[in-house]
């Protein structure tokens, strides 16, 4: 399990790097190191460590192979059963002769971004199988938060002079920054709650801990600081309450009445904010809440033609480029949103069952936080990652940047793996 674990933070503190590298040679290498460590998990792993997550491990997996099946099926042939793209069609008109044409329109782009999205769910998993032990989570919370840091510290003053990241990807620093102050905040108070119920955590580990977390947080800050909008406010905000409730709850050992009250006020509230602010953009939530306004009608164009099959995944670019207006001069080389791309790329079902998923992993981890007693702050910041990167995706597409990715599948793998404690207090 240790060379697991690390392969793990090798990866993780590796992320930072991944925008300085061309996106095709980071997947690979993701895919291939990850591959090896699911090997090593599958052979090392001590019965006694993942037998308590089997359960959970099982069904992580047949959820998360739902997406992957789907991207499978858009690289058949399926023309023969109706099943294909229009694109096809043309083609074959243009070449002279049929083609057996399938769902995805870019069968190289397809397997692509099947292969990332394998490495994604073999990160989500491997940590799930190496961070049962608790100071093996703490490592993997420390390589995040270094991860988080040192992707913020790269566009704060002094050092975005130097200019590492091109606009897309500093436009990802959002949501890694999100990501960062959500893993600071965990690790205070984590550095509390052991100070108080360990005996061998020391005063001198406790103010390190909150001067690294505090330093993480005001890295992660300056950061969302800079590009900051109202979404980037609500999603911090909204995430952040999430964390901290669990801890009010946990503390002044509310009973299931009170939870309730608490839990019906944060949503009537957070109801009446976001009706208040988008309301009037209900009808439109996929592109509504766009922050790049650039891509928002090239992105309409297309979902308005998409299929409820959808066009394959990765074929975005393609499809943006037919789509473009000679009026339209900047090409458009991503969706407006997350959201969009996956209902264009899979089809809207594939969309509203992701959602749904999403919604489901968020409430199993609440459960494990309030069930739990030492370490409930790790399902809690699973619940909160969750929440933030839910509605980021309805205002940018890049969670999908191979850093947001890495950073946001291990700590959900964290989380996932510590909502099942040996003890209930």
């Amino acid at each position: 399990m240790f060379a697991a674990l690390l392969i793990l933070l090798v990866l993780i503190c590796a992320s930072p790097i991944a925008p300085l590298v061309d996106g095709n040679i980071v997947i690979g290498m993701e895919a291939t190191t990850m591959a090896v460590a699911t090997a090593l998990v599958a052979r090392k792993a001590a019965s006694e460590e993942t037998q308590p997550l089997l359960g959970l491990f099982r069904l992580v997996l047949v959820v998360g192979a739902i997406p992957a099946l789907w991207m499978i099926i858009q690289l058949l042939p399926l023309g023969y059963i109706g099943l294909a793209n229009p694109i096809w069609e043309t083609t074959g008109q243009a070449l002279a002769h049929a083609i057996a044409g399938s769902i995805g329109v870019d069968i190289g782009a397809g397997l692509l971004g099947l292969i990332q999205y394998a490495a994604v769910l073999a990160i989500l998993l491997v940590t799930m199988a190496v961070t049962r032990n608790q100071s093996r989570a703490d490592r993997v919370l420390f390589a995040l938060m270094i991860a988080t840091t040192v992707i913020c510290l790269s566009v704060v003053e002094p050092l975005s002079g130097l200019k590492l990241f091109t606009s897309p990807h500093e436009d990802a620093v959002r949501n890694v920054g999100i990501l960062g102050v959500l893993l600071a905040v965990t690790a205070v108070i984590r550095a509390f709650e052991r100070w108080q119920l360990s005996r061998g955590f020391s005063k001198s580990k406790l103010i390190f801990s909150i001067a690294f977390g505090t330093a993480s947080i005001a890295a992660c800050g300056s950061a969302l600081a800079i590009r900051w909008t109202g979404n980037v406010e609500f999603s911090l905000a909204f995430a952040l309450t999430i964390l901290l409730a669990i801890v009010v709850v946990r503390r002044l050992e509310i009973d299931i009445w009170g939870l309730a009250a608490i839990a019906a006020s944060v949503l009537v509230i957070s109801a009446s904010i976001v009706w208040i602010q988008y309301g009037r953009l209900a009808n439109d939530p996929i592109t509504a809440y766009a922050e790049d306004t650039t891509s928002v009608e090239v992105t309409r164009r297309i979902l308005a033609d998409t299929p409820w099959f959808g066009c394959g995944a990765g074929c975005f670019s393609i499809l943006a480029d037919i789509y473009r207006l000679p009026s339209e001069p900047t090409r458009v080389q991503t969706a407006a949103t997350a959201a969009a791309k996956i209902a264009i790329e899979l089809g809207p079902p594939v969309l509203w069952t992701i959602l749904a998923a999403v919604l489901f992993a968020t409430a199993v981890l609440l459960r494990g936080a309030l069930k739990r007693g030492r370490d409930s702050f790790y399902p809690s910041l699973g619940a909160a990652c969750l929440t933030a990167l839910l509605l980021r995706g309805f205002a940018d597409a890049n969670i999908f940047a191979q850093a947001v990715s890495i950073i946001a599948a291990a700590t959900i793998g964290l989380a996932l793996a510590q909502s099942s404690g040996r003890t209930s207090r």
